[in-house]
């Protein structure tokens, strides 16, 4: 179908070999009480037809946008090529397995309508497992000095719940498409862009996230390493090259959460013992006076004796 023209929303889905689940994911777009939107599925090099599922889709339900075939690029790239190809004044993010609720984008058009200035809108997302609630994820708060909160405090959005103004991001260059940021891509997005434009925040779940079946302990370390890089490239363009005490500590506490973040998600996949031992050694040596530091400490302690 052809690239739609003058919608509202550009509905910016990166697929890889999603053929087999989709449709579902289409359906929670289709769903939508507000229908001034295109839908761009961009097909990032799958395998298994995923391109030819999405025109399908798109055509047999009359749906404005287009299918997009590339090489693999990754997410990053994905997301890139849709936003180039959007008419949209807002980019609706939507991963290929996650889910929205039907209310989502009238809810998000009335708050960019309810504060015109703002760049960005995020809400909670429910995380699911065979389609029952796990978990909320919630997702802000929204504060004034965004880009350090997100910078110290921790990623507080998420794609799949995350509706942007397409001209504020490709103004800082959309999502950086290197190898130094796979897994870390969309963080590292949001950080600059909130030093262009307002973030805002609805407090209510409006997207899932169904949990899938992975041996996700073997990427932990990877992630995490990615992950502390990239803050230490933002602490040295935010803070410069002789930050203060109070900086030092702000930044110490910061990495010592992604050491801890790191711990834990060994603990829970049951992953490498030693590489557990470097975290907890590394989280204690970078800050040892905080409480959730002491606790994960004491996790890790006792998973030694009885395995959790």
């Amino acid at each position: 179908m052809a690239p739609g023209a003058g919608a509202r929303f550009s509905v910016v889905i990166p697929a890889y070999n999603a053929a087999s689940f989709l449709a579902a994911t289409l359906d929670s777009v289709r769903a939508q009480t507000f229908t001034d939107y295109e839908v761009i599925v961009v097909d990032d090099g799958s395998k298994d037809g995923t391109h030819r599922a999405a025109a399908d889709y798109l055509s047999r339900h009359g749906l404005k946008g287009q299918a997009i075939l590339q090489e693999n690029k990754r997410i990053a790239g994905a997301r890139n090529t849709g936003m180039r190809a959007a008419r949209g004044e807002f980019i609706a993010l939507l991963d290929h397995d996650d889910f929205w609720h039907p209310e989502k984008l009238s809810l998000v058009a009335r708050e960019f309508d309810l504060h015109p200035g703002t760049g960005l809108v995020g809400h909670h997302i429910a995380v699911t497992k065979d389609g029952k609630p796990v978990r909320v994820i919630r997702k802000g708060p929204a504060v004034s000095a965004m880009y350090e909160s997100l910078l110290l405090e921790g990623n507080a959005v998420s794609p799949s719940a995350a509706v942007f103004r397409r001209d504020k991001a490709l103004e800082i260059g959309g999502f950086r498409e290197g190898p130094e940021y796979f897994t870390i891509e969309d963080y590292d997005f949001w950080m600059r862009l909130s030093k262009v434009a307002p973030f805002r925040f609805i407090d209510r779940v409006l997207s899932e996230y169904p949990l899938a079946e992975t041996s996700a302990s073997a990427r932990v370390g990877f992630h995490h390493e990615l992950l502390e890089k990239l803050l230490r490239r933002h602490f040295q363009e935010h803070f410069g090259p002789q930050p203060g005490l109070m900086d030092r500590l702000r930044m110490k506490r910061r990495i010592a959460a992604v050491y801890r973040s790191a711990l834990g998600q060994l603990l829970e996949t049951k992953g490498s013992p030693a590489e557990a031992r470097e975290y907890a050694l590394k989280m204690m040596a970078e800050f040892p006076l905080s409480p959730k530091n002491l606790v994960r400490l004491g996790q890790w302690g006792l998973s030694r004796v009885l395995p959790l």
